[in-house]
């Protein structure tokens, strides 16, 4: 897992994923529980990136830079 976990677009896609799942949930507690989670995932990653960014590994990783097609 720690190879997908260092990875801010993967962390994202995964906040986005529960983000959906809370809006489908009928049960309040999950729904809480699946924001809390999505929330906490978009602060690693948003961590993830400023660090990478400072390390200059970003610019040799062209996996960072494959474009994104999602709506959120």
């Amino acid at each position: 897992m720690g190879n997908f976990a260092s990875n801010p677009r993967n962390l994202l896609s995964l906040a986005a994923s529960l983000r959906g799942l809370a809006n489908n949930s009928l049960c309040r507690g999950d729904q809480a529980l699946c924001l809390l989670v999505a929330e906490a995932l978009e602060k690693r990653a948003q961590w993830l990136a400023a660090t990478t960014a400072e390390d200059g590994r970003h610019r040799a990783d062209p996996e960072l830079h494959k474009p994104v097609d999602m709506t959120i």
